[in-house]
């Protein structure tokens, strides 16, 4: 596949490093590592932010050996290699591919040189960076300009981002330079009382898990829950008293503050996740901002702790607005999640195939080869929740990546071989007009989105890591391999998914075998489990 451009431009010579002070020269020669944010090129600034304003940024690290990290990756799914299933370790991941310690030094020390706090975190390739506007621009030789006022207000440099030299050879994205919100994957439909929209066991039954519950309900596993915003338990006591699902063992953790308000995305995706694997343990890992340094280093908190497989966000933003900083640095911490065998998924967007913009665009973080891309359908039920009929959410994300180059896994009936990544990987029920229960802040509702699916399609892989490691085996992992390998499988493949082939997206038409709204489909549960276990 092919990775992301590294944004430092030019070659730089790794051998010598000036000593800490010398970062701050300034006739040292400087690389760019931040590109200008295009944003800035149709609008007229309305003035610099204030120099004393807080700024936090995240500072990511080079990879060492990043094309054996890769082929790595590719051996440790491969049946039949010496490696396939021998997941690393944290601490057998940092010490072969994270920045040493003397690279995390030298950055941090450099970084000091010029005001700034400079923290290492938990995991090695992220470092966090806060200080007053003033410093930050002398650091990276930019003026941070404002856009717009009150509510809508924004801020960006005036052009590229550099760091002298030495420093610009470690580094390999920089984000926060420019103020960005995620944006949530949830459309809600109407406040309803509880039954009025489709309850766990409709879906259970539908998606056929129900035969399931007998031998796995997700015990031993947990979900990590990448979101920003916490869940009051009190709504998921209520869920499991209206639906009669045990009462979950939750653990919150706050990233990047000491607190967080209640978020109704959050609380879908636990009760969600919950409903589908009922015992199954919930790490809720909260962005005390929804912007992307906060994610980043959720998401690295993730990687570093090692103690989910799965791990699902129903938070994004299209790809031709997502910063290349974000994408560099998550993508790095995504690596770092496949080589550790954890699964991670993706809401695929709400907004059909332009997801909100004026052409056609795909989701990120949904369109990283490392990430399931979750899709959505509208499913309608009969009496005792049998499917009446399926097909493509007009609304569901799903489209032709132009990032990302075509993964080495992404190949099987109809997926179409262009050189890059295609979304969306899988689907399940989504459009609002069928939409779920949900209780929020002690209210009744009924929603949809894509936000549902990907914390189902997670509880979903978290049921399959329990009938693996029942019998002795090394958790799923990178979740697209094992899909498109049964999706291969001419003679399984129809047990295990129910092919989609009317609706659209827009631009794109659910069809015969693979197709961009819905991937191959919503799956048999029961089938598709037993595919990958």
């Amino acid at each position: 596949m092919r990775a992301l451009a590294h944004l430092a431009i030019g070659a730089i010579a790794s051998g010598v490093f000036a000593a800490p002070v010398a970062f701050a020269s300034p006739v040292q020669e400087r690389v760019v590592v931040a590109s200008p944010d295009p944003r800035t090129r149709s609008v007229h600034a309305d003035g610099e932010i204030s120099p004393s304003q807080p700024m936090h940024l995240v500072i990511t690290l080079r990879l060492r050996h990043e094309a054996q990290l890769e082929q790595l990756i590719r051996d440790l799914y491969t049946p039949g290699s010496p490696d396939a299933g021998h997941f690393l370790t944290p601490a057998a991941f940092n010490a072969a591919y994270a920045p040493t310690a003397e690279d995390v030094q030298a950055v941090v020390q450099g970084l000091r040189a010029y005001g700034l706090r400079v923290e290492p975190t938990v995991n090695p390739m992220v470092l966090t960076v806060s200080g007053r506007a003033r410093d930050v621009e002398r650091a990276f030789g930019v003026h941070e300009l404002q856009f717009g006022r009150g509510a809508g207000a924004w801020y960006a440099p005036d052009g590229a981002a550099t760091l002298p030299a030495p420093l610009a050879a470690r580094v390999s994205a920089v984000v926060g330079l420019t103020s960005d919100a995620m944006e949530r994957h949830l459309v809600l439909a109407h406040v309803a009382p509880a039954g009025g929209g489709y309850t766990p066991a409709q879906i259970q039954r539908a998606y056929d898990y129900t035969p399931l519950y007998s031998q796995y309900m997700g015990r031993g596993q947990v979900i990590a829950v990448v979101t920003s915003g916490s869940v009051l338990r009190s709504d998921l006591l209520a869920f499991d008293r209206a639906f009669g699902l045990p009462n979950p063992v939750v653990r919150q953790r706050v990233i990047d503050g000491s607190s967080t308000s209640p978020d109704d995305e959050t609380t879908l995706d636990c009760e969600w996740a919950h409903a589908i694997a009922p015992t199954a343990s919930l790490a809720v890992y909260e962005a005390a901002q929804p912007d992307a340094q906060s994610f980043i280093d959720a998401f690295a908190q993730v990687a570093a702790d090692d103690g989910a497989h799965v791990v699902t966000t129903s938070w994004g933003a299209p790809e031709s607005e997502t910063d290349a900083a974000t994408m560099q640095a998550e993508h790095q911490i995504f690596m770092q999640m496949a080589a550790q065998g954890q699964s991670v998924f993706a809401a695929a967007g709400d907004s059909g195939s332009s997801d909100g913009t004026s052409g056609t665009d795909v989701d990120y973080p949904s369109s990283d080869p490392y990430v399931t891309a979750c899709g959505g359908t509208r499913l309608v039920l009969g009496a005792g929740a049998k499917r009446l009929q399926e097909t493509a959410w007009a609304d569901t994300g799903g489209g032709a990546s132009s990032v990302y180059g075509e993964p080495w896994w992404q190949y099987g009936p109809g997926v179409p071989q262009t050189g890059y990544r295609q979304t969306c990987d899988v689907a399940l029920n989504a459009d609002p007009a069928t939409g779920y229960d949900f209780i929020y802040e002690g209210q009744w509702e009924v929603a949809g989105g894509t936000s549902f699916v990907a914390p189902m399609m997670a509880a979903t892989f978290a049921l399959i890591d329990q009938a693996r490691a029942l019998e002795g085996k090394p958790p799923v992992g990178l979740a697209d391999v094992g899909i498109y390998a049964m999706a291969r499988n001419a003679s399984y493949a129809p047990y295990a998914f129910h092919d989609i082939t009317a609706g659209s997206n827009g631009a794109y038409s659910a069809g015969p075998g693979w197709d961009h709204p819905t991937g191959f489909g919503s799956i048999d549960a029961y089938y598709f489990l037993h595919g990958l276990d």
